[in-house]
């Protein structure tokens, strides 16, 4: 009997303290979401040091390709950042805003412009103990305490929390003393240092020395022990390196000398940064300003840097954006005397360059261009004093064309030929057509026939044949044939090269891929006995 009292005794004291427990949190909620947070560290603590969610094992080496994205990717004014972003806790870049991105229309012209890449993180989980030797035996470099950073300026620096804020100044002053290895000066998780890392490298196109990548190890709590940035080939001879680098950006802010409105020297910048500049996906360090600045060759990441860096020599805030516009892409805001423009020197970079994409706002870009990560808090883009005051060089007009008349396939094998002068990637095409007699050997490169079953049959197959066909070459002349159903089709490609149409469908597709200059085609279409054409394509490429 006396067990059971006790038994009955002891439950009623649990239950008592649960009712108390219940009382508390209900008075007291901050205490019931602390409770909450550590038991859910504590389920969890194999993923803490992740950035990405991923549970590691020991000694596990992860490399990952994308930041963190913000659930909203449409971009938010500066004050709307949500604890989340500061701390760290935002989306990946998975988890993007996948209809709005669907829904983009990129342009023929600039579709594949792009190169941006994000990020790169390498972490690697180690035991405390070795953890805590690091930090018995691994300085921490400079620490870059007394730094200040504008927030006009440095809009990233601004965006992230004092914990983010403190390890950004101190990865600043390490890569200007070229210190790679470094343990870091606050207690700092995986996320919050790849935010901070990542507004360093966002708000800094000066550190060009300083690839987009960095390792760290951490701990099973997820606390991070040590930081290792990763320099490229500049900081062997840094000092030369950074001689070049501001003599070539000197170039572009003399170009402005005599102009007085933030607006002129921007146009100016814009101008001479993309009349001395050519996109070149195989640029060397083409995630930096140097790529850009000195050898003349980069991608987005390269243009959008290399225009921040020069504003800012001009006391212009400029600041880098990254984000998706077809693929992962970089461009700029720029504040001018009524508000912030988006700019996108990269696109604007074609043949004739164009104003496009130069001081537009949001609404603009909203059917081309997305924000992603930590940009997303950067400020909203609605200036309009500054809009579409730029006039875009004049295109050459087609010259006049006249249909063929379609020959038959006799002894004297006379052909319709079709000749389209493509100009450049963004002026349409020209077409001077006549019939002519073929009297020269074309080389085949690709050849579809042998049967019904292996013709083109619609004009999407056919330009998709064509750009199959030119894309692995390299030659200055290129030379294919292609087996078509009818007549009926070769009307339709007919008036494709006509109308301008075949330059969207595959030509500056090819322009792009291959980033060339100019392209003349000449087509052939020779009527064969079953009623298809052989259509005999000659390109000359600039």
């Amino acid at each position: 009997m006396r067990i059971v009292e006790k038994v009955l005794y002891g439950f009623g004291g649990l239950l008592a303290l649960i009712l108390l427990f219940i009382a508390l949190c209900h008075y007291n909620p901050e205490l019931a979401l602390k409770i909450g947070a550590d038991l859910k560290a504590d389920a969890v603590e194999a993923d803490v040091g992740s950035p990405a969610g991923i549970q590691l094992s020991a000694n596990t080496t992860v490399t990952l390709g994308e930041l963190p994205a913000a659930q909203n990717t449409q971009p938010r004014e500066q004050s709307s950042l949500t604890d989340a972003a500061r701390t760290g806790t935002v989306r990946s870049a998975e988890d993007a805003d996948e209809d709005t991105e669907v829904k983009l229309k990129i342009p023929g012209k600039v579709a594949g412009l792009s190169g941006y890449i994000p990020v790169k993180a390498t972490g690697t989980e180690i035991s405390q103990a070795k953890a805590d030797e690091i930090a018995k035996e691994l300085s921490r470099g400079e620490t870059g305490k007394s730094l200040t950073f504008d927030s006009e300026i440095y809009p990233y620096y601004s965006i992230i929390n004092d914990t983010q804020k403190a390890v950004y100044r101190q990865i600043y002053a390490n890569a200007n003393a070229q210190n790679k290895h470094f343990a870091p000066v606050e207690d700092i998780t995986a996320n919050d240092l790849r935010n901070a890392f990542t507004s360093v490298v966002n708000d800094h196109p000066e550190l060009f020395w300083v690839d987009t990548a960095y390792k760290y190890k951490y701990t099973p709590k997820g606390s991070v022990a040590d930081i290792t940035l990763v320099f490229n080939v500049t900081a062997n001879d840094l000092a030369a390196s950074k001689a070049e680098f501001e003599a070539a950006a000197k170039k572009i802010t003399d170009a402005t000398y005599g102009n007085y409105t933030d607006y002129d020297k921007e146009r100016i910048a814009h101008d001479a940064l993309i009349g001395s500049v050519k996109y070149d996906a195989n640029a060397p360090m083409n995630q930096s300003a140097y790529s850009a600045l000195v050898y003349g060759r980069t991608v987005c990441a390269g243009y959008a840097r290399a225009l921040q860096y020069v504003l800012q020599q001009l006391d212009i805030p400029c600041y880098y954006v990254t984000g998706y516009a077809g693929e992962n892409h970089a461009w700029n805001i720029v504040k001018l005397s009524d508000g912030y423009y988006n700019v996108d020197s990269t696109w604007d970079d074609t043949n004739p360059n164009t104003y496009d994409y130069f001081n537009c706002p949001d609404s603009d870009y909203a059917s081309t261009h997305v924000r992603r990560d930590l940009s997303i808090y950067l400020p909203a883009c609605n200036g309009n004093r500054y809009s579409g005051l730029e006039v875009n060089p004049p295109v050459t007009p087609p010259t006049d064309t006249k249909k063929p008349s379609t020959g038959t396939n006799t002894s004297t094998n006379t052909n319709t030929t079709t000749n389209t002068t493509t100009t450049t990637p963004s002026t349409g095409t020209t077409a001077d057509n006549n019939t002519a007699t073929n009297t020269e050997s074309i080389t085949v490169v690709t050849v579809r026939g042998g049967g019904d079953e292996n013709y083109i049959g619609t004009i999407e197959d056919y330009y998709r044949e064509c750009i199959a066909a030119m894309i692995d070459k390299d030659d200055e002349v290129i030379t294919f044939d292609l087996i078509i159903t009818d007549k009926k089709l070769w009307d339709k490609i007919y008036k494709s090269y006509d109308k301008g149409e075949c330059q969207e469908g595959y030509i500056d597709r090819y322009l792009v891929e291959k980033h060339k200059n100019a392209c003349s085609m000449y087509v052939e279409a020779v009527p064969r006995t079953d009623g298809s054409y052989l259509l005999r394509h000659r390109a000359i490429i600039s």
